[in-house]
């Protein structure tokens, strides 16, 4: 995909979102004109960053992970498959975006946790889970089989875990899977299910799902270890009032320094790799640097607008409309209905449930179906924040209710679906959804239960996909039965 066709599916994804935070920002709080002409300006950077950083991603990091797991199946030994996996998984997960914003906001509300343990926490539950996936490509392992006992599990654990974990945990599944992990994972299942001739192209599908599970697993565990730990008391506080563009220069040199140390390793493993094992020319390990370099820029510009502008705006947003419950729920609809219906990587989702359906069900009906659903989720996250309940009440009844529908639907779409879950939460679900949530539990909270009703809305946004798409896959069986005995 060229850089301007990626410039399109980005001001798609991000613009309309960007435009409502920006009018409300114009018409609800008190923001000065400097504010508002600073928050016009970070739009516009985050637009250039993100379309930088894709272009960057897919020119230099999707072809050789490709070929890597192409590599992985050939070499027959159990111990190199783990190795590589498990390094690649890893390194991409400390170097996504998401991961960073989402660890910086958990931070800010419970110091106890510190940012840089929560990053190497979630990548080693990332890495752990996508040995098991990939495994599970190369012996043909059930997919349900797979998920019915990693969730099981997963919700037997969180009910062992603190309170104050049980959001943070399940919000990480989510926002793991964001714009460097999900094109790259993609690529490497792709690349093991190129091996072998009765490999189907579908079952590269659900790498992403199983790798969303990994840090949720995690950090339950972390809580149960760490026991009750007390929330900062001072959670919630704004930082203290800086000008605008100094804020913009000291986020400048901190995104370049976590961009650096995230992404060296990284380039450093596949450049290796290229040479010692693919054997590689020169020239192919420096288009991909050039393409690593173009994606770390771009993470730059992007992660720099995201801390000056969007955080900033959304906190104060969620301050200022804590006290008006009906109004937050119908904002959040409308929020959670944008995020879906204009990320990509859920439109390229809808062509492939088309495709399994042999085209009896509309990628149309099915975007809409899935972007009512993450709206209808999102509302009742901000129906929880608002009046304080747990949030096992919803994620232990949809992921049983998810589980079973699973079981009776068509087999095609089983790793469709829980993907579907993980690409559903981009980068303007973390960076203005959850922010805007966690504005909001800060304003209404304090300490400890101002984390334990911050989060919860991504892994809500995240479930959503999972049992309407599964809901369809029950549908789309039932008419594949009625064409064969029609």
């Amino acid at each position: 995909m060229g850089a301007r066709e990626t410039f399109k599916e980005v001001l798609v994804s991000t613009l309309p979102i960007a435009a409502l935070l920006f009018i409300l920002q114009l018409t609800v709080s008190d923001a000065s004109v400097s504010d508002l002409l600073m928050t016009l300006l970070c739009i516009v950077l985050v637009l250039i960053g993100f379309t930088v950083f894709l272009v960057g991603v897919d020119t230099g990091l999707n072809p050789v992970v490709e070929a890597i797991g192409s590599e992985i199946p050939k070499r027959r030994s159990k111990l190199f498959m783990i190795g590589v996996v498990f390094a690649i998984s890893f390194l991409v997960t400390v170097a996504e975006p998401d991961v960073g914003v989402f660890t910086s906001q958990v931070e800010s509300l419970f110091s106890a946790l510190n940012s840089n343990t929560l990053v190497y926490a979630i990548a080693i539950g990332v890495a752990a889970l996508l040995i098991v996936a990939a495994a599970r490509i190369v012996f043909k392992f059930s997919l349900r089989v797979l998920f019915t006992i990693c969730y099981l599990a997963l919700l037997a654990i969180a009910c062992l875990a603190p309170s104050q974990f049980l959001s943070i945990a399940f919000d990480s599944g989510g926002v793991t899977t964001g714009p460097m992990t999900v094109p790259i994972l993609l690529a490497l299942g792709i690349g093991i299910c190129s091996v072998g001739r009765t490999r189907n192209e579908l079952d590269g599908f659900g790498m992403i799902g199983v790798a969303s599970i990994g840090p949720v697993l995690a950090l339950l565990i972390m809580g149960i270890s760490m026991g009750d730990v007390a929330a900062t008391e001072s959670a919630g506080e704004t930082l203290a009032e800086m000008d605008a563009i100094h804020r913009m220069l000291e986020e400048l040199i901190s995104s370049i320094y976590s961009v650096a140390l995230a992404i060296i390793p990284l380039t450093i493993f596949f450049a290796v790799f290229q040479r010692v094992f693919l054997k590689f020319t020169w020239n192919a390990v420096k288009e991909m640097l050039i393409g690593i370099l173009m994606a770390s820029i771009g993470a730059i510009v992007f992660l720099t607008a995201i801390y000056t502008g969007f955080i900033p705006v959304a906190t104060a947003l969620g301050t200022v409309l804590a006290d008006q419950s009906l109004l937050l729920i119908l904002l959040g609809a409308l929020l959670g209905f944008l995020v879906a219906y204009a990320e990509p990587a859920v439109a390229i989702l809808c062509d492939r449930v088309e495709s399994a359906s042999g085209g009896m069900v509309s990628k149309k009906v099915v975007k809409l179906t899935i972007s009512s659903g993450v709206a209808l989720f999102v509302a009742i996250g901000m129906w929880k924040v608002c009046y304080d309940f747990n949030l096992l009440y919803i994620l232990i009844p949809g992921y049983i209710l998810a589980l079973i529908l699973m079981w009776l639907c068509d087999k095609d779409l089983v790793g469709i679906a829980f993907d579907a879950g993980g690409v559903a939460t981009g980068p303007m679900s973390v960076a203005v959804i959850s922010t805007l949530y966690t504005g909001v539990s800060a304003a209404l909270y304090t300490g400890t239960d101002a984390v334990i009703n911050g989060f919860g809305v991504i892994a809500l946004i995240a479930l959503a996909p999972i049992v309407f798409l599964c809901a369809f896959g029950v549908y789309i069986r039932q008419l594949k039965k009625e064409a064969i005995h029609g």
